[in-house]
């Protein structure tokens, strides 16, 4: 009887890949910002597009490298206010083009 043990499985190689995974997707996040400052948009319609990635990523350095789980109720509304401040930034960023633009 043979005892194979499969490692592929250990929570250190999954932490491990997910990492890696992580890694890749911050790495993607970032060319995508770099194609969004190259292209021939509106400036509002631009910045708006660099603080959705710009909470894309913040989101995925919580969960992924920082490891903020939501089970309890705390890391929830940790996550909730920086979604909400964000949101409230780019809704005054939007005003204040569309104000400039009146002028």
């Amino acid at each position: 009887m043979s005892a194979t043990v499969d490692n592929s499985d250990q929570p250190e190689d999954r932490r491990l890949r997910a990492t890696a995974i992580g890694f890749a997707a911050i790495v993607a996040l970032t060319v995508a910002e770099l194609m969004v400052i190259g292209l021939d948009l509106d400036r509002a319609v631009r910045v708006t597009a660099l603080c959705g990635l710009l909470m894309t990523k913040v989101a995925l350095v919580l969960v992924v490298f920082l490891r903020v789980r939501f089970r309890r109720r705390d890391p929830r509304l940790a996550v909730a206010a920086l979604f909400l401040a964000a949101g409230f930034a780019v809704v005054l960023m939007l005003e204040m083009a569309f104000r400039m633009r009146q002028q």
